[in-house]
């Protein structure tokens, strides 16, 4: 992101008169939001857009920040129920379509478009992170599994008329992380924003898998020091299998129950979008975020194998000793019996 670009700027009131109090509190409470933020001006682009295209060109920071809008993803949930989303948009009177089915929805929300990706990733483009918070509980209901959210943030420019000789062939690009929006129709502009905001979304995905990792791994350090001062552990045979068994849950949610390793289908047939999708996840370092991710899990799991084995020679240690108590105690009357009788 543009450092440069952050200045202070005040809580925006909120933007959604369907806001839940308590839905909106709880995730306050979870991850309250700073006060400073990037520099955004409202204000349309200008009539030429030529002298965009040129500060893009020149990489002139300054004056590009005055023509960046956001565009902001945030992850609520592990999956989101399209049928059910899609009557809450109803009830709301929110205009929707089904872009890509079973994957993709597009609300219109104040003529801004909002893509809802059924892999529980929310992103509102020309829409902040305080701005986008204020219309998630229109989303609560739809949810499987609530996640304590995360958040990433793009700056982009939407160019409306292709000059002559535009560049990347007038297909959609970046420039030093900023997103160009450009394309000959409405239609390949919002596909353009389907897959950047895919290739977006696996950023706050990975994002909430790593924090769940860390999480983790805070709660099982106190093992590794007891065994590093020659101390028993004092986790239980019950308690080791559960925090096993979340080790393979989270490897699974990222190997195996979603794309986050692979490309969506959508692309096999459109290689523009495919490279929109690379782009986006190269600029976010997202094969290098998995790869470390899965050597991390890799090790917790390892950890988890050396404390269940340590915690069953206890046991066997124990079931090897009550064995020999009761020999023994056997042999005692056996021996009293042929003593006194």
């Amino acid at each position: 992101m543009l450092s440069i670009l952050k200045v202070f700027r005040p809580r925006l009131p909120p933007v959604n008169p369907w806001r839940s109090v308590s839905f909106y509190s709880t995730i306050k409470k979870k991850k309250p939001i700073s006060a400073i933020e990037r520099f955004r001006r409202s204000t349309n682009h200008p009539e030429n857009e030529k002298n965009i295209l040129q500060l893009l060109n020149t990489n002139d920071t300054n004056e590009i920040s005055k023509y960046l809008k956001p565009v902001t993803s945030i992850t609520i949930s592990d999956s989101i129920n399209f049928n059910k989303i899609m009557d809450q948009l109803n009830q709301k009177n929110l205009s929707h379509k089904v872009i890509v089915p079973d994957e993709v929805i597009r609300v219109k929300y104040e003529s801004k478009d909002i893509l809802v990706l059924s892999n529980g990733t929310i992103i509102g483009w020309d829409f902040n992170e305080l701005q986008l918070i204020e219309l998630l509980p229109i989303f609560n209901g739809s949810i499987s599994e609530k996640y304590e959210f995360e958040s990433d943030e793009f700056d982009y420019i939407e160019i409306d008329e292709l000059p002559q000789n535009a560049k990347n062939n007038g297909n959609s690009y970046m420039v030093n992380d900023i997103i160009v929006i450009q394309n000959e129709s409405r239609t390949k502009k919002l596909y353009d924003k389907i897959a950047f905001s895919i290739g977006i979304s696996r950023s706050t995905r990975l994002s909430i898998l790593e924090n769940s990792l860390e999480d983790f791994l805070k709660l099982t350090k106190q093992n590794s020091k007891n065994l590093a001062n020659g101390l028993k552990i004092t986790t239980n045979e019950k308690d080791i299998i559960k925090a096993t068994g979340k080790l393979f849950l989270l490897r699974g949610k990222l190997n195996l129950y979603n794309e986050l390793i692979d490309t969506p289908d959508l692309y096999w047939s459109e290689p523009t979008l495919e490279k929109i999708y690379q782009l986006i996840s190269t600029s976010l370092d997202i094969n290098s975020r998995i790869s470390i991710l899965n050597r991390k899990l890799d090790y917790a799991t390892e950890e988890q194998r050396v404390f269940l084995s340590l915690v069953n020679e206890k046991k066997s240690t124990t079931l090897e000793w009550t064995i020999i108590v009761l020999i023994t105690v056997e042999v005692i009357f056996e021996s009293y019996k042929f003593i006194f009788e």
